[in-house]
């Protein structure tokens, strides 16, 4: 057991729902019952059973068992093959030696099905059931039987000679086991399938089977004790039940006629003619194998036979499906060609229900010129050569409007190579007409498109490109030979211009709605990973008689420089050019936000009036550009002592403002205050001089010095003269010049 294959356990259908200790019970009574029905159908005088059913269950038990469940159930089967054998008469010792082959045989058959997985195909393959019928039945049955004489012979169990012996044992596992196993291993298919016990019991009790299973067993009854040469007549109703039934059936049939044969035998029914040796038991072993044995093999071959037949049933329908609901268009005609069928398509497109179209002859449905040309040209190659290929024809709708067609047809030839059928394809080529004519205007117009410095591109209804202006090709990368035939989206790449997000194809979103896109900016990626800025405009275009939608034109001009001059131009507009500190517009804009926040949280902000003490003599002594130099210096070191949500700005000439927003209290705002006062005192060094400068900073508070933006903007300038005229470098608040706080 230890090079035991592990086998998944079958657990289709519905669960048995019993605990594995009744498990063992119900494996062990089974066993039991099948042994002591095969001791009872032996003939006595032989000495051992000759007909063994037991091997076959337990070689099925512990293929469904696996590795998990093989032992305990090895030890039911144990136990079930002891009990028979003790119920029968034979001691403890006996009991054992007669259950150790048995167990060798369950065990070897058990194992040899798990290597194979022919036994799932035993009912629909003769091939099939022949591999597990010598793997599974005959090599377990050799084995026993070697290993029986092995441990029986001698011991004087048996008074049989070894060569009876072996040849008793043989035969009886080898057609017991025939009988038997092909019914195990079918139900466990079956339950595999999923197939309950209900329908099992549907198929088996049908008046047809009942018949025929009766019939088979009278067949036994009948010709073993009255008929010479009895096992001649057992096949031949197993053999037309094996034609007309399920092979589960006829397995059932075959079980049913080895149990009868036995009981008959057992009764003494069957007088075997007189044959001196050890090989009498063949003459009747032999004949019932060979009359046991076709049976199942045919009866799996007619049920492969009648899958194949279902199948191919199954394969016609699918095809004759096909061929009406295909989205292509065609008809098939015979040799006179009137039409006999035609596809769901071809009456859709044309107008006309079936019961007017089949039987009338093909041409009835050309225009004049077309009939001709298939009358006089096509039609004889069609039948010379079986085959014809895009004919150029125009076919009559029932509403009397015209379909341009390309017609292909296939005949089908009969045994002697003559046509007999053939089977048409009409290819509708009305839109692909309009789609060339479409790309002809198009070419015509390349001329003017070439000379255009905006994008031109130009797609069918689909949203292919069919166009390509060279301004094109130089702003996505992309050749025109390389677009053509491409949805317009995989070409054009465009990202949004704030999130960079890839954008939907918009020619879609027009071709879908029928409306333009107009003036839609976006990033536009070329194809060597740079990246430009577009203003893109798609407009549909329609057919002019039918109003239908051909395609669409997209146009984009690159407005990359404008767009970054915009954004210069805004930020010049907010940022002060020497420093590139926020401007007074800026600061008016951060101001508002931050005072609707303190408002709504009732919190407090500070506003800093900063300017440069003795910042003219500087100038005049050292020159402005140093002066220039200075204050770029000076704003940076502004920079470094505040926080990072401040805002620093300059208002022009020795002259900063700075926002606090969200401060806690006005000592917070004088700390700030103090970092910039010792910030700003360190030395300068600007064209071989050392200067030094310092700040008189005003300090107004929100709420306390205003609630409005002029009102802090004043009180602080007012606040920061009230420090330059303390003596400068210092701080000044405006609602508390009077409580000292003043420079560090």
């Amino acid at each position: 057991m230890s090079e035991w294959k592990e086998e998944p356990q079958i657990t289709a259908g519905r669960d048995t729902g019993l605990q594995p200790w009744w498990r063992g019970l119900v494996v062990a009574a089974c066993c039991a019952a099948l042994a002591g029905l095969s001791i009872a159908l032996s003939c006595r005088e032989v000495g051992m059973a000759t007909l063994w059913y037991a091997n076959a269950f337990g070689a099925c038990c512990l293929l469904q068992s696996g590795r998990r469940g093989g032992w305990a159930t090895l030890a039911a089967l144990t136990g079930g093959l002891l009990f028979a054998n003790g119920l029968a008469g034979a001691d403890l010792r006996a009991a054992v030696l007669y259950a150790a082959p048995n167990l060798g045989e369950m065990v070897l058959g058990g194992w040899l099905l798990t290597r194979s997985p022919d036994w799932r195909q035993i009912h629909r393959s003769p091939l099939a059931g022949w591999r597990v019928w010598w793997r599974a039945v005959l090599l377990p049955a050799l084995s026993g039987a070697t290993l029986a004489v092995l441990l029986l012979g001698g011991t004087g169990v048996t008074p049989q000679s070894a060569t009876q012996l072996w040849l008793t044992w043989f035969e009886g596992s080898l057609i017991g086991t025939t009988a038997l196993l092909p019914l195990g291993l079918s139900l466990l298919v079956h339950r595999e399938g999923g197939e309950g016990v209900r329908s099992l019991a549907r198929h088996l009790v049908t008046g047809e089977t009942v018949a025929l299973m009766g019939l088979s067993v009278g067949t036994v009854v009948l010709a073993l004790p009255h008929l010479p040469f009895p096992f001649v007549y057992l096949g031949l109703p197993m053999l037309g039940a094996a034609m007309r039934l399920r092979y589960l059936d006829v397995v059932l049939q075959v079980w049913l006629v080895s149990l009868t044969v036995g009981a008959t035998i057992a009764r003494g029914g069957l007088t075997l003619p007189p044959v001196h040796g050890d090989w009498q038991t063949l003459l009747l072993h032999v004949p019932l194998l060979a009359a046991l044995l076709p049976p199942l093999l045919l009866a799996a071959a007619m049920e492969s036979a009648r899958g194949r037949q279902r199948a191919l049933e199954r394969e016609r329908e699918r095809l004759r499906q096909l061929y009406e609901h295909t989205p292509a268009m065609l008809h098939s005609i015979d040799t006179e060609g009137r039409i006999v069928a035609v596809s769901q398509r071809w009456l859709e497109r044309l107008g006309y229900p079936v019961d007017e179209v089949v039987g009338r002859q093909a041409t009835e449905f050309l225009d004049g010129p077309s009939r001709q040309r298939m009358l006089q040209q096509a039609w004889p190659v069609l039948m010379r050569t079986g085959e014809i290929r895009d004919i150029e024809l125009r076919m009559v709708c029932r509403d009397g409007q015209l379909v341009d067609v390309l017609l292909s047809s296939t005949g089908e030839r009969d045994a002697r190579g003559r046509v007999v059928r053939s089977l048409a394809i009409v290819e509708d080529v009305t839109r692909k007409r309009l789609a060339e004519q479409l790309a002809v205007q198009f070419q015509r117009m390349s001329v003017m498109l070439a000379s255009i410095g905006d994008a031109v591109i130009g797609t069918d209804e689909r949203g292919c490109i069919v166009s390509f202006n060279p301004a094109a090709v130089a702003m996505t990368g992309w050749s025109a030979t390389q677009v053509v035939g491409q949805f317009y989206g995989t070409v054009v790449h465009r990202r949004d211009l704030d999130s960079g997000e890839p954008l939907l194809d918009p020619v879609l979103s027009c071709l879908r709605d029928g409306h333009c896109v107009n003036g839609q900016a976006a990033r536009l990626q070329h194809r060597d990973g740079s990246s430009r800025v577009i203003r893109e405009t798609i407009t549909p275009m329609r057919d002019p008689d039918s109003g239908a939608l051909i395609g669409a034109v997209a146009t984009f001009q690159d407005t990359t420089t404008a767009h970054e001059l915009a954004r210069t131009l805004a930020r010049q507009a907010q940022h002060d050019p020497l420093t590139g500190l926020p401007n007074r517009l800026l600061l008016q804009d951060r101001l508002q936000q931050a005072l609707q926040l303190a408002r709504r949280s009732r919190g407090c902000l500070a506003l800093m009036f900063l300017d440069l003490d003795h910042f003219k003599q500087i100038n005049d002594r050292q020159g402005h550009d140093v002066g220039d130099e200075l204050l770029r210096q000076v704003a940076g070191s502004v920079l470094g002592a505040v926080r990072a949500s401040d805002t620093v700005c300059r208002l022009g000439g020795d002259e900063f403002v700075v926002l606090l927003p969200q401060i806690g209290t006005a000592e917070d705002a004088a700390e700030v205050a103090r970092h910039i006062l010792v910030g700003v005192a360190q030395p300068y060094r600007i064209g071989g001089a050392s200067l030094h400068v310092s700040f008189s900073i005003g300090i107004a508070v929100f709420p306390d010095d205003g609630e409005d933006e002029a009102t802090l903007m004043r009180r602080a300038d007012t606040a920061m003269y009230q420090a330059k005229r303390d003596g400068r470098n210092g701080l000044r608040f405006h609602h508390a010049l009077d409580t000292g706080l003043g420079a560090p």
